[in-house]
């Protein structure tokens, strides 16, 4: 590795740990002292939950394929966050959310989150064991879009989480919610599935929003943390390219301007 990137890499590094520990130390005194970006998604869950809750209703969240193990093993992960956070409100309602999820390896990262968040709540004993379902397996299933379409009136549920590993199957689920005017974030970690989300879902996420629901929803101080430093570094980045193309396109752009002028002499 060329020692120039090395040292880059090296300060990139120091920032980050630098920016999370002050972000921790300082959310962990008052977490309003640093303001978030607002992402609607976010913004919006906290009032997705209560409206189910008020109607008697579940809320559904759809993993899609990923599972633990494989290339998609973070993307599994930040389902799950997403999904404890959900039930971690829902559970003083009287109706479990639902995980759907069509990787086996995937269902007790589903079932844990959701015993975790009603433990939370002094609630273990309302947790229903058929909330973490395993539907028919494989990336773009459409028998798992139809299960979860079919949910919508099965179970009646209220609002829907579909952010994970969706293809254009997700048309089917999101369709279906929409016609019944069921409130829905999605996204997905493929380019088609990401672009239904986007068209079709009330509240798409975007990129690496898919992980920051921890930061966002949650109220763990490194968790917040984590999440400054991201946004930090990013505008970090997006300065010191900017700040790398000025350099390089200065000086052609001072000669055409000197030839422009001459020119005009």
């Amino acid at each position: 590795m060329d020692s120039t990137i090395q040292i880059i890499t090296t300060v990139i590094i120091v920032l980050a740990l630098a920016i999370t520990v002050i972000a921790t130390q300082t959310a962990r005194r008052r977490r309003q002292a640093i303001p978030l970006r607002v992402i609607p998604a976010y913004e919006a869950l906290p009032g997705i939950v209560g409206a189910a809750i008020e109607a008697d209703r579940p809320l559904l969240a759809g993993f899609g394929s990923p599972g633990i193990g494989g290339p998609n093993t973070l993307l599994a992960l930040a389902s799950t966050e997403l999904y404890y956070q959900t039930a971690r409100r829902a559970a003083i309602g009287a109706q479990t959310p639902i995980a759907a999820v069509s990787e086996a390896s995937a269902l007790p990262l589903a079932y844990g989150a959701l015993r975790r968040a009603y433990a939370e709540r002094g609630r273990l004993d309302r947790v229903k064991t058929d909330a973490a379902r395993w539907y028919p397996a494989g990336p773009r299933s459409l028998a798992y879009a139809a299960a979860l379409t079919a949910a919508f009136g099965i179970d009646r549920a209220a609002g829907g989480t579909f952010v994970g590993s969706f293809g254009p199957e997700l048309a089917l689920i999101l369709d279906a919610a929409a016609r019944r005017r069921i409130p829905t974030i999605a996204a997905s970690d493929q380019l088609d599935g990401q672009a239904v989300a986007y068209g079709l879902g009330t509240y798409p996420l975007i990129g690496e929003e898919i992980f920051a629901a921890g930061g966002y929803l949650g109220e763990n101080a490194a968790q917040f943390g984590a999440l400054i430093a991201t946004d930090t570094l990013r505008w970090l980045l997006i300065a010191a390219v900017l700040g790398a193309t000025a350099l390089i396109i200065r000086q052609p752009v001072l000669d055409a301007i000197g030839g422009l002028l001459g020119g005009g002499g």
